[in-house]
């Protein structure tokens, strides 16, 4: 869980630690960004969204390949000093990336989407988690930590199977003309229903782990959720559509506008944190109470977008600091790696496609459906970091969500460029 006032103070630690510490700070930042961007052009060449490569970049930087090749030079770029500096503004970084996740999630396609949007949503979230729970059950001990109590795992280990991510896949349908189709309208629509659904799952799954002592105090916590949410839509989004209103015909106002917004993310993260449940689900409510009706927010959210594009590779390399790929060391962790991806791939695929061909749709467009529900991308990674940070999964099935994330992201866009799907409505 964020803490933020002792992680500013260890952010004004730099100065005291060593002279020169500071100066390794800002080098290292410019390195993971350097080396981001360069992964996420090469990649950019193969038909891959940016952020794949800047995923193989931030774990590329890590232990388990620079620090295999060259420990000198990675210790000497990220002494481990430095990475709880990094941390924080990761953490930052993906408050701000949760709060987009939340302003951009479709709500005009959802309200109006229907019993054919509502049924694939719902089937291609419970199905995974079914998996996924049934699959965490079938588990070896060693990979559900001491003190984890068993409900907890199970449910997060579902929703981790559950996830699909929203932003990359709207990426992948933009690079492959299918964002104005009629069933890329349809992907984006499922997909936001779905993140929904495993968001909230996810509150309860992190709850429940962090208050295992008491069960009164866990229904507690997702109780304060519940009104933080309620509050947030009844009184924060009128009182910030006249706001919004007030400051198309003011010029001050309109200026101030992306400072209130940034704010109010991290002020819902800090209420979330405070509750007792993760930060990023206070900026991701935020984001969801905007009102993407007035013109003014797509113009404020493109801004925030493009500095949490540079910014993001530093969240990448702070999860490939902190990974150990040599925790899939024996035959054991081979096999459970092999059968979390199979089993997250068939899980999304299967029952996606049959429900939508049981919706009337062309096999073609329904397999493409499926396929497009299989990305999991950046999402899947802060949902898994969150398990991690909270000690719901240890490093070693850590290490398994990250593989099954690359593999089940990378495989999407070029599935898609194989079904020939139709660009046109």
């Amino acid at each position: 869980m964020i803490n933020f006032i002792p992680a500013v103070v260890r952010l004004g630690e730099l100065r005291h630690d060593s002279g020169y510490l500071i100066a390794k700070f800002l080098l290292a930042i410019v390195v993971i960004i350097a080396v981001g961007t360069l992964g996420g052009w090469l990649v950019g060449r193969f038909g891959q969204p940016r952020v794949v490569g800047e995923m193989v970049a931030g774990i590329a930087l890590g232990p388990s390949l620079l620090g295999k090749f060259a420990p000198e030079v990675q210790h000497w770029l990220f002494p481990p000093a430095l990475i709880p500096h990094l941390g924080l503004v990761a953490q930052l970084t993906i408050i701000f990336f949760v709060f987009l996740l939340g302003a951009n999630l479709p709500l005009g396609l959802l309200r109006g989407s229907g019993s054919q949007v509502t049924m694939l949503g719902v089937g291609m979230v419970t199905i995974p988690v079914i998996c996924g729970i049934l699959l965490a059950g079938a588990l070896p001990g060693t990979y559900r930590p001491d003190g984890v109590p068993l409900v907890p795992f199970l449910l997060f280990v579902g929703v981790s199977m559950g996830v699909t991510a929203f932003p990359v896949l709207v990426r992948i349908l933009e690079e492959h003309d299918l964002s104005r189709s009629r069933i890329g309208a349809l992907g984006m629509a499922v997909a936001g229903i779905g993140d929904a659904i495993a968001w909230c799952l996810l509150v309860i799954a992190v709850a429940a782990a962090m208050h295992d002592d008491s069960s009164a105090v866990a229904v507690q916590t997702v109780a304060l959720i519940i009104i933080f949410a309620a509050v947030m839509w009844t009184l924060f989004r009128p009182a910030l559509r006249q706001f919004l209103a007030f400051a198309e015909k003011n010029s001050a106002a309109r200026i101030a506008a992306i400072p209130m917004l940034l704010l109010s993310a991290v002020g819902g993260a800090f209420i979330t944190d405070w509750i007792g449940v993760h930060a990023i689900f206070g900026a991701f409510m935020v984001g969801l109470a905007l009102p993407r009706e007035n013109p003014l927010v797509q113009n404020i959210n493109q801004p925030i977008e493009r500095g949490v594009s540079v910014t993001l590779p530093l969240f990448f390399a702070v999860v490939g600091l902190n990974m150990q790929i040599e925790s899939l060391g024996n035959l054991q962790d081979l096999l459970v790696c092999g059968l979390v991806i199979i089993v997250a791939m068939t899980s999304k695929i299967g029952p996606t496609t049959l429900i939508a061909r049981l919706t009337k749709l062309t096999w073609r467009d329904s397999l493409g459906l499926g396929v497009m529900m299989n990305c999991r991308g950046l999402t899947e990674l802060v949902v898994i970091t969150t398990g991690l940070s909270v000690g719901i999964i240890g490093q070693n099935l850590f290490v398994v969500f990250v593989a099954m994330t690359l593999v089940t992201t990378v495989m999407t866009g070029p599935l898609l460029g194989r079904l020939r799907l139709k660009t046109s409505s």
